[in-house]
C-alpha cells in the first residue's frame, strides 16, 4: 500500500448528532492534501449514514466498517492501525470534537522540522457549557532526560491528555501507541498514560497557537473509570508502574534519582486517574 503524507482518523461509534460538524472541521483545514477515515463501529444510530452523505461531497473522506462492534479501547486500537497503515503522519479524532483550522499544518510542520519527535500537539480549549479554559502543557515536562539526569524532575507530569489527538509520525509513534494503549485495561486514563511515554522519552513536540477544541459531557469516566477501591489502587500502580520503567529510556540515574522519579509516577497517577485513597493520597 502505498502510503499519502497524512491521515486523520475517526473511530466513531454513534455520532450522528456531532459527526458531520467535526468532519467539516478537518475538510476545512488549511492543510488540504490529506486523507480521512471514518470507523465507523457498529453504530446503531445514524451515523452510517451521516458519513455516507459527507464522503459524496468530499473524496478525501472514505469510510471503513468494523466487522463487530469493538469495545473502546479495541476501536482506538483498530484506528491506529489502520491510520499508521494508510499514512506517514497520522492524527485521531473524535466525532465531538474540533480544532483550530490550522491544527494539521502547524502539527505537521513541526514534526517535519524535528525528526527525532514522534508527536506533536498543541494547547486544548476545554468547552463546558459557558465554562471555556486554553489548557497548555507546563513548561516543566519539557527536556526531560536532562532534568532526570541532573535530579531536577518535576512533581507531576502536566500536559493535556487531548494529546492523544495530536499528529503522530507512524514510524516510531505507532509501536509505543500500539504497546501502551491496552496496558492500564480501562479506557479511562489510557490517553493521559500512553501519552507519558512520549513526553518522558523528549518525544514530543509542543506547538504554542494550534487548538484541540474538547467538548466535555460524554460521560467517559462514569462509563469508564475504576468503580471499587481494589480496582482503583490496581489501576493506580499499573500507571505508576508502566511509567516508572521508563527509567531503562533515560540516562542514569542515582538511588535518590529514582526514588523521586517513582514518586512523580505516583503523583502523577493520583492525579490523572483522579483515584484519591484516604483522601489525598
Amino acid at each position: 500500500m502505498t502510503k499519502c503524507k497524512l491521515v486523520v482518523a475517526f473511530p466513531v461509534y454513534n455520532g450522528a448528532r456531532t459527526l458531520e460538524q467535526s468532519l467539516q472541521c478537518i475538510a476545512d483545514q488549511d492543510y488540504r492534501d490529506f486523507r480521512a477515515i471514518i470507523v465507523e463501529n457498529k453504530s446503531t444510530d445514524n451515523t452510517l449514514e451521516v458519513a455516507r452523505a459527507f464522503c459524496e461531497k468530499d473524496d478525501r473522506f472514505e469510510i471503513i466498517e468494523n466487522s463487530k462492534h469493538l469495545n473502546a479501547l479495541d476501536n482506538f486500537a483498530n484506528a491506529i492501525t489502520l491510520a499508521s497503515e494508510r499514512g506517514e503522519y497520522f492524527c485521531l479524532r473524535a466525532c465531538d470534537d474540533l480544532s483550530t483550522p490550522d491544527y494539521l499544518s502547524k502539527l505537521l510542520a513541526a514534526l517535519e522540522a524535528q525528526p527525532s519527535k514522534m508527536l506533536a500537539a498543541g494547547a486544548t480549549k476545554r468547552i463546558d457549557g459557558d465554562d471555556v479554559r486554553l489548557v497548555k502543557p507546563n513548561g516543566n515536562i519539557f527536556d526531560f532526560a536532562q532534568k532526570a539526569a541532573s535530579g531536577q524532575l518535576p512533581r507531576n507530569l502536566t500536559f493535556p491528555a487531548e494529546w492523544l489527538y495530536g499528529l503522530f509520525r507512524s514510524n516510531g509513534a505507532t509501536e509505543i501507541l500500539m504497546r501502551r494503549w491496552r496496558e492500564l485495561g480501562r479506557a479511562w486514563c489510557a490517553a493521559s498514560y500512553t501519552i507519558a511515554e512520549f513526553v518522558i522519552r523528549d518525544l514530543a513536540a509542543y506547538v504554542d497557537g494550534p487548538a484541540y477544541h474538547f467538548f466535555a459531557g460524554s460521560g467517559s469516566e462514569n462509563i469508564h473509570a475504576a468503580k471499587t477501591l481494589r480496582d482503583k489502587l490496581q489501576q493506580r500502580w499499573i500507571y505508576t508502574m508502566g511509567c516508572y520503567r521508563l527509567r531503562d529510556r533515560l540516562p542514569p540515574m542515582s538511588w535518590y534519582g529514582r526514588s523521586r522519579f517513582w514518586l512523580m509516577c505516583w503523583n502523577d497517577a493520583r492525579r490523572k486517574t483522579g483515584y484519591y485513597i484516604l483522601g489525598r493520597l
